[in-house]
Parts: C-alpha cells; sequence; structure tokens
C-alpha cells in the first residue's frame, strides 16, 4: 500500500499529539514531583499560622514532598493574595485562605484581586473561634460592662484586632454600633501580636482566635465572650455573643487554596492530602490548643462557602456602612 506525503503528515501529528497527552498525564501524575510552597497572610505565632504549620507538615507525608511555609502579612495579607492569584497553576504555590481576605477584605477597600475568580478553593479545615479579651486585672467582668465603658467614654476604649476587616474587627465593630458605643480600633497584622499590645497596656482589650489561651491558662487574661455561635468545649464558661444579648454570630473559617485554573487532576491530589493531614495527631492537638473549630470541606465545599461568604459579608459591611460602602 503506498501512502501519500499528506497522510504521512496527519499520521505524524496525531502521533506527536498521543505523546503530549501522554507526557502531560505522566507529569500530573507525578505531582508533587518538588516542595510546595504554602503563603500565610498573617504574622507568624498567630492560630493561623500555628494550625496551617502543623496541616502542612501532615501533608508532606501523603504528597511525598516538604511543604515550605512563607508568611507575608504585609498590606492585610493582599500583597499575598495578589502573589497566588498570579501564581503559575501548577500546584506548587498555595496559600492559606481564610474568610478575612476572601470573603471580606473585597467588601472593605480595593484589592488587586477577585476573590471569586482568581482562586482555587482546595479546601477548608477550619473556623475560628473569636473572644472579646481583656486583661485578667481588667475591671470588667462581662462583655456589657466592656461595652457600657465604651458607650459612656467615646473612643477611649481601643481593641488590638489582626487587621482591619478581619472578622475580630466586623464582630466588635458590630458589638459596638448595636450598644451605642465607640471603640478604636488597633491593627498588629496578627493575633499573637494583638495578644502582646493587651499583655503591655498598650491597648485595653483585643478580640482574638485561639493564641489567646496560653494567657488563659496562666491567669493574665479574662475572656468575657466568644462571637461563634457555640461555647468552646476548651472554655465552657466562656458565654457565646447570643448569651450576651445579641442575635448573630460569626463565622470565620480557614483552609488552603491555589491559583486560578489549576488542574483538575493537582486539586485533587492536593485536596486528598490535605484533608487526609487533619487525622493527624499533631495537627488534631494544635486545633485544640488553640480552641479552632474543626470544619472539613472538600474543594466543592470549599467554593460553595466562598462563594455564599462574598454575599453575606457584603450584606454585614452594608449594615455597618463600613469599608466600601461607607458614604453609601
Amino acid at each position: 500500500m503506498t501512502i501519500d506525503r499528506r497522510t504521512l503528515g496527519r499520521m505524524a501529528l496525531a502521533a506527536a499529539l498521543s505523546g503530549l497527552a501522554l507526557s502531560g498525564a505522566a507529569a500530573q501524575g507525578t505531582f508533587p514531583a518538588k516542595p510546595i510552597q504554602l503563603i500565610i497572610p498573617f504574622a507568624p505565632g498567630g492560630a493561623t499560622d500555628l494550625t496551617s504549620r502543623a496541616l502542612a507538615k501532615a501533608a508532606e507525608k501523603p504528597l511525598g514532598q516538604p511543604i515550605a511555609i512563607i508568611n507575608k502579612p504585609a498590606g492585610g495579607g493582599a500583597a499575598a493574595m495578589q502573589e497566588v492569584a498570579k501564581a503559575e497553576p501548577d500546584g506548587y504555590t498555595l496559600i492559606n485562605f481564610t474568610a478575612i481576605q476572601a470573603a471580606i477584605a473585597p467588601h472593605m477597600r480595593a484589592v488587586p484581586y477577585d476573590t471569586a475568580k482568581d482562586f482555587t478553593p482546595i479546601m477548608l479545615y477550619g473556623a475560628f473561634n473569636t473572644f472579646v479579651a481583656v486583661r485578667a486585672d481588667s475591671p470588667y467582668k462581662s462583655l456589657g460592662e466592656l461595652l457600657d465603658y465604651a458607650r459612656k467614654n467615646p473612643g477611649v476604649l481601643t481593641a488590638g484586632i489582626s487587621v482591619i476587616g478581619a472578622s475580630s474587627h466586623l464582630g466588635m465593630a458590630r458589638l459596638a454600633r448595636e450598644a451605642g458605643a465607640q471603640v478604636t480600633f488597633v491593627p498588629f497584622g496578627g493575633g499573637a501580636p494583638a495578644i502582646t499590645a493587651l499583655l503591655g497596656r498598650h491597648v485595653g482589650s483585643a478580640v482574638t482566635s485561639g493564641e489567646v489561651l496560653p494567657h488563659v491558662q496562666s491567669g493574665d487574661v479574662r475572656l468575657l465572650a466568644t462571637l461563634m455561635a457555640r461555647r468552646v468545649p476548651e472554655l465552657p464558661d466562656v458565654p457565646t455573643v447570643r448569651e450576651s444579648g445579641f442575635d448573630w454570630d460569626i463565622n470565620s473559617w480557614l483552609g488552603i487554596a491555589g491559583p486560578p485554573n489549576m488542574p483538575a487532576a493537582v486539586v485533587q491530589k492536593l485536596e486528598q492530602a490535605f484533608l487526609q493531614a487533619m487525622d493527624d495527631a499533631a495537627f488534631k492537638k494544635s486545633m485544640t490548643d488553640l480552641a479552632v473549630a474543626t470544619v472539613r470541606a472538600d474543594a466543592a465545599g470549599a467554593r460553595k462557602q466562598l462563594d455564599d461568604d462574598l454575599e453575606t459579608f457584603g450584606d454585614i459591611l452594608r449594615a455597618l456602612k463600613m469599608g466600601r460602602y461607607a458614604q453609601n
């Protein structure tokens, strides 16, 4: 049989395309073939940082590669988010994905990323138990007493928070608004520095997460309330915000995400590895030690949570007339 030149060309092209497909499949099959970078948009030492590190360490075994942790709190985390949004979608650059940067910040100010389009949610592993804290020698024994002081002394009460626009900030701002009080907020780039400032008497209160627990256990800090819907098992005597007279609570989740347009096989590999890592004893201990509530969601669940909260937090900020809605 004689094969003409055109037929030979088609056969060569088909062989080349088949080879590329096999090569791509093999490349995805070997992921990850090098260390992975996990960027944390908060300062070291806080609940986000410590739980992320524990989760990443546990995920190294199923992935077969080390995960390097890089803290980049600059710009309230916006710089870190922008870096990941523009990274190669190969699975080697990931970010600790939180409600703060993903669902709240876009409503607070102009940010250099579009959360709905610029990220691939991979999984969720927890939610912050957010607390209103004062020093143990503070005269305030309840949230009501603290807010009463802030109402009678407008702007005098200072509240240390991680960043402007964090769930801690929004929660305390909402409390103050509904109580007719004025609070001066002081951002520190993370929960741990805010607690340090509280202990050093640089602020009169702090709204923070589980990084405060060691100081509660040592007797240096008193917790007045949690902004979560339920009491924290490790702190059964701390009332919820609802029990303190308000009809709402805050859900501030955290998880892992990557750049947009990541290959499905890579997302699945990472999703499975990080979900498996949640069963690690050291990770579980970090969550308990820092009073971070465990939340288990796969990539689809993480995407739904993001989409829902982009709308929910937008509604909250419009009601508070904060951020981009301050003049509306």
